[in-house]
Formats: C-alpha cells, sequence, structure tokens
C-alpha cells in the first residue's frame, strides 16, 4: 500500500469516478425501465405512473446491480487515465511506488464493496425485486409465486372459477412428469372443504392431473372410498411447475443454500440457484479483476492518440467479459458444465488476464 496520505488521495480520485459513473448509468437504467412500466402500467386495470414508478423503484437496486462489474471498469480506466495524463502517476513510480502499490487502494475498495454487495446489498435488492414481481403478478390477474417448496416437498396453490386447490408432493420426477406421495385438499368458491384426495403418484396429462390409486375422503365421510384413477381439472404443467418457482433473482446469498436443497429434494431443477449462488460469491474477485484490468489498460505511459485508444480497448474489455459470462452461464444452465466452474470461470480467466497484463506492464 502507498503511503497513507496518497492512499486517501487515490482512494477518493477511485470513489469519486466510479460512484459518478455510477450514478450516471443508474439514471440511463432507471429511465429506461420507468418507460417499460408506463407500458406496463397502461395494459393493465387501474395503471397509472405511480404504479411505473413504484415498480422501478422496487426494481431500481437488482437492475443496477448487474452494472457494478462494468462500472469499476470503466470508473477505474477513466479514474487512472486520468492520473496519468497529469503525469502524477509518472512522479509516484519515479519516488519508487511500484504499480501494485498505486492500484492497491482501488482494489481494496473494490473487494470490500464486493463484500458488502453480497452480504448486505443483494439481499434488499432480491426482497425488494421480489415484491415488484408480486405486484405485476395481482396486477396481471396471475397468482404470484404458485409453487413453494418446504421441508416436507413442493406445496402449489391452484384458483380457478370452480374453487381452488391446495397441492402437497413429497418429491416432483421431472422426466416422467409425476408428482409423487400427493395430497391435495379441494376447496369451493367459498373456500368451503370439499374433499382431501391422496394418491402414490400424480401423472400431469395436459389440463388434467391423473392420480391412481387415489384415496377420497369428504366431511360427510368417516371412510376413505378407493377409486383405482381419479382425474383433476388443472392448469399446471411440468414447464410452469418450473416457472412458477421463485426466480433466483428474488433470493439472497443467505436463502438460496437452503432453497437448493430443498427444491433438489424434492427434484426440482436448481442449476439456475447454484450458479446464483457461486455468480454472487465471485463477486469480490470479479470486481478485483476489473480494477486489474483498468490498471493494466490506463497506467502506460501517455502518448498520442492514446485516449482513442484506450476507449476501444475498454469497450472491447467490456464487451468480451460479457460474452464470456453469458457463454460461461448458457453452458453451466444446459448442463454442459458444472455450475460452480460456470460462474467462477468469467471472474478467474479476467484475474489471471489482468494479473498477466500488469506483470508486463511491471517488469516491461
Amino acid at each position: 500500500m502507498p503511503p497513507a496520505t496518497l492512499f486517501r488521495y487515490i482512494a477518493l480520485r477511485t470513489v469519486i469516478a466510479v460512484g459518478g459513473l455510477f450514478a450516471i448509468l443508474t439514471c440511463l437504467v432507471l429511465l429506461v425501465d420507468l418507460i417499460e412500466n408506463m407500458r406496463f402500467a397502461g395494459k393493465v386495470a387501474n395503471g397509472d405512473f405511480g404504479l411505473a414508478l413504484n415498480l422501478t423503484l422496487l426494481r431500481a437496486p437488482s437492475l443496477t446491480q448487474a452494472l457494478i462489474p462494468f462500472v469499476f471498469l470503466f470508473g477505474s480506466i477513466w479514474m487512472f487515465h486520468q492520473l496519468n495524463k497529469r503525469s502524477e502517476i509518472s512522479v509516484m513510480r519515479s519516488a519508487g511506488l511500484s504499480a501494485w502499490r498505486l492500484l492497491g487502494p482501488t482494489a481494496l475498495i473494490a473487494a470490500l464493496f464486493g463484500f458488502i454487495v453480497i452480504t448486505a446489498i443483494d439481499p434488499l435488492s432480491a426482497s425488494l425485486m421480489s415484491h415488484a414481481e408480486n405486484i405485476k403478478s395481482k396486477k396481471q390477474g396471475v397468482e404470484g409465486n404458485l409453487v413453494r417448496v418446504f421441508g416436507d416437498g413442493i406445496w402449489l396453490r391452484q384458483r380457478d372459477e370452480a374453487g381452488q386447490l391446495i397441492i402437497n408432493s413429497r418429491n416432483f420426477d421431472e422426466q416422467k412428469e409425476v408428482l409423487e406421495d400427493v395430497i391435495i385438499w379441494r376447496f369451493d368458491r367459498e373456500s368451503a372443504f370439499l374433499e382431501r384426495i391422496d394418491a402414490e403418484e400424480a401423472f400431469l396429462s395436459g389440463n388434467t392431473l391423473e392420480l391412481h390409486e387415489a384415496r377420497l375422503r369428504t366431511p360427510d365421510s368417516e371412510t376413505e372410498t378407493y377409486v383405482p384413477i381419479y382425474a383433476v381439472v388443472t392448469t399446471l404443467t411440468s414447464a410452469n411447475l418450473r416457472e412458477r418457482v421463485s426466480p433466483p433473482e428474488t433470493m439472497s446469498l443467505w436463502q438460496l443454500p437452503h432453497f437448493i436443497l430443498l427444491a433438489d429434494a424434492a427434484g426440482l431443477p436448481t442449476i439456475r440457484y447454484n450458479i446464483r449462488f457461486h455468480e454472487l460469491c465471485s463477486t469480490p474477485l470479479k470486481l478485483l479483476a476489473m480494477v486489474l484490468i483498468a490498471a493494466a489498460f490506463s497506467m502506460r505511459p501517455p502518448r498520442t492518440g492514446g485516449a482513442i485508444q484506450l476507449a476501444i480497448l475498454s469497450i472491447l474489455a467490456g464487451f468480451t467479459l460479457y460474452v464470456l459470462s453469458e457463454i460461461a452461464t448458457a453452458l453451466g444452465e444446459s448442463g454442459l458444465a458444472p455450475a460452480s466452474l460456470a460462474a467462477w470461470t468469467p471472474a478467474i480467466v479476467a484475474s489471471l488476464a489482468a494479473v498477466t497484463a500488469m506483470l508486463h506492464l511491471e517488469d516491461g
């Protein structure tokens, strides 16, 4: 680390550059999202500007969180470029400070901010995003978060004109599209209990839930009625069973491990949730890699046309990292690569490339 006075100077410059860029990009993203939410508000009943603004503010932390790696990349590049342009880096290095010591304050800020993101900011943004999705679902007249996963399996709720179904299943076999150890409670439109149905298996067949070896019990009967095959009309399919589970973006780092265990035990796919968990864990390393890449680009001796070249290289670096992240995520979700490898690869590759460039810069 550099001396205390110089440390504070570089740290302040970093905060100003990164914070200023973050504020500008946040305003642009929120403006685009507000326009999109205004379109949504115009399509639903009682939709107005207040609804659009409320959705935008609720979604803001989650949307801006995705910008943070690129904000640190471009903000750090701008900060180091300004120091280099005014020959401040040359003066610091002539005083015997290495490039590694000069980037220390910025790297420390990036790593600390990464920990703050995954431990404090992300839980807040996940909660607000979940609230926003619930509001949108209610406005669209769709039951939000129809599926819940607990220790005793999967719980589903379905409402239609005939009444309400509450379904509990210990496990879901995705290949066979079968719910195992099923209990169904049926209610009428006034929420009066009609019957309970127990079955070993329930097959999802079109708009019908086909229960095999079913046992029926009604409030008026004290004995069970055995039915070999019992059909229940439902809108549930294998696809929307997966879709109605809370998306990974609405869960924090602290919620994901427990949910993954429960969902895996219930037979639900957990790849997206595993990738999300490891992506959050890799955030500090990813931000640190952004700072190293920025230093490698912008600490070189200034030259004519250097600003244009720096801008082009910065855009190419950001685009490359984005493409690499998307490819790694796609490989992970398709099962061609482990979730942990898919999530950590962009951060590790970026770090190794940046360290290599910094060693070349330092040693010439």
